[in-house]
């Protein structure tokens, strides 16, 4: 298994480096997605002006895209800042909200792959489903039941994002109760988490993120691993019956929880095909 201790060390790099993380993500999720940059010690900015993607790609250390809540406008700002970004070699996330519901959001999806380069692909199961040209069962932009990482579906999605990781030459990562991460011939799964995670808005924009903030110091795999146990082992300390309440747990937990304690809960298994 990696050494936790030193992908936790990114923790520190990030503080000292300070980023800036530029997130074209959905009006919803905005706030949220902005302030977990921020509490990992980065500076968030979430421009999504067509005429002005140049000049704020240029400045950021990674840029994180997010197909959410689409608009003619940020179809347009996303491309742009995608085709600058690989110009400068500055590491890209696609976040494929939807597009397991949408065909403009797969259509998108699917000229931006065959065109760019990126450096992960994050999705839940409906949505990776639709990437690989198989039937989706998505509800919105949640991930439908037949859809779900569990039992024998473990499997299938494996070998579903290692097709994908070499046809697109980059990181797949697939979200869901039991986490994917995969690149290549090499992957891991993720057992952490709680189901209130799923029950209130933005928290796998927040993810994306996270990833997005610690790619700017380190590689796919290692902020990878690093954001998904934040968040994840956020949620399991957050516990609470009252949705909101736990909102507040989670967001002060992502800013405040210990090295020691994401070592301890870290529920991660590695494995090569």
């Amino acid at each position: 298994m990696k050494n936790l201790k030193k992908i936790l060390e990114n923790r520190k790099l990030v503080r000292e480096k300070i980023p800036l993380i530029h997130a074209i993500t959905n009006p919803i999720a905005i706030n949220m997605v902005a302030n977990a940059i921020l509490f990992q010690g980065a500076k968030a900015i979430c421009a999504e002006h067509p005429k002005e993607m140049e000049d704020i790609v240029k400045k950021s250390d990674s840029l994180s895209v997010n197909l959410g809540n689409i608009t003619d406008s940020r179809i347009e700002s996303i491309e742009k800042a995608v085709k600058f970004a690989n110009e400068k070699n500055i590491p890209v996330i696609i976040d494929l909200v939807g597009i397991g519901v949408s065909k403009l959001r797969f259509d998108f999806s699917k000229k931006l792959l065959e065109n760019y380069k990126f450096s992960l692909i994050k999705g839940n199961g409906s949505e990776i489903l639709a990437l690989s040209w198989n039937e989706s069962d998505a509800k919105g932009i949640d991930v439908g039941d037949k859809d779900r990482l569990e039992g024998e579906n473990i499997k299938k999605f494996i070998k579903i994002s290692q097709v994908l990781s070499k046809k697109y030459k980059t990181t797949v990562l697939i979200t869901g109760k039991t986490d994917i991460l995969l690149k290549d011939d090499k992957y891991f799964l993720f057992e952490n988490g709680c189901d209130n995670l799923s029950k209130i808005t933005a928290t796998g924009c927040m993810l994306t993120g996270l990833i997005s903030t610690f790619l700017s110091v380190s590689n796919p795999i290692d902020a990878s691993i690093l954001a998904l146990l934040i968040l994840e082992i956020s949620g399991e300390i957050s516990h609470t019956k009252k949705p909101y309440s736990f909102f507040v747990n989670l967001m002060d937990n992502i800013s405040e929880i210990s090295d020691e304690e994401i070592i301890k809960r870290a529920k991660i298994m590695e494995g090569n095909l």
